[in-house]
């Protein structure tokens, strides 16, 4: 690890496996980033009342950890967001699920990505994170775009590429992120948004997500 210095990221991880926390330390300090790991635990639990006591930049963390369900961890770190609302959360899990994923994307601070990513991804994505952006894995996008496909948006007059560019927007992706995911460029992007937003007769974003819960999805003509 990187001695500590005035410009250093201090660290949390959680993990209910020992040896994905040795992991995931040996991991890190491939990344060459200024970082010191500070706390390591194996609950939600534990790590959360660590960090009211340990000042720390970034928490990496599963959903749940020992003797913990996934809706247990989740409450308990959405909690620990609001008593730290400075901290940096990344959600490196193994869930895929859309339903226990979504009450993450409410907090701006938390990125979520997929232990499936490829390592040189993952490092991309911690990087990202230490430098402060919000970062989410495509393959949680891909799937939270796949589980919502099944229950709300209907985009009566959008093409197929509008209304997933639309789906990952609902989903806290940015037009950068759905530019990496699709492999298009962000001018591409941001015409699909665009046309969309014409088609939807709204005016900016505000409009636009406050249709989210009103819209079905239904594809009438795909490119």
């Amino acid at each position: 690890m990187q001695p500590l210095t005035p410009n250093s990221t201090t660290i949390a991880l959680m993990d209910r496996c020992p040896l994905t926390l040795v992991g995931l330390s040996s991991f890190i300090e491939g990344l060459n980033a200024p970082s010191q790991i500070v706390v390591q635990e194996t609950s939600m639990s534990a790590v959360s009342e660590a960090l009211l006591y340990q000042p720390t930049d970034i928490l990496i963390t599963e959903l749940s950890g020992l003797s913990e369900t996934i809706a247990e961890g989740r409450k308990k770190l959405l909690e620990l967001c609001v008593q730290l609302p400075s901290l940096r959360v990344i959600v490196y899990t193994r869930c895929q699920a859309g339903d226990e994923l979504k009450a993450l994307l409410e907090q701006v601070n938390i990125s979520v990505i997929a232990r499936d990513d490829t390592l040189p991804q993952v490092g991309e994505f911690f990087t990202r994170v230490f430098d402060g952006e919000r970062v989410l894995s495509p393959l949680i996008g891909t799937c939270l775009a796949r589980n919502d496909s099944e229950e709300i948006y209907n985009l009566h007059h959008l093409t197929r590429c509008e209304n997933d560019v639309l789906t990952f927007l609902f989903n806290g992706m940015s037009l950068r992120q759905i530019a990496e995911l699709q492999r298009r460029s962000i001018k591409t992007i941001s015409a699909h948004k665009c046309n969309a937003m014409r088609k939807l007769q709204v005016k900016n974003d505000s409009e636009l997500f406050s249709l989210k819960k009103n819209i079905t999805q239904q594809f009438v003509v795909s490119e």
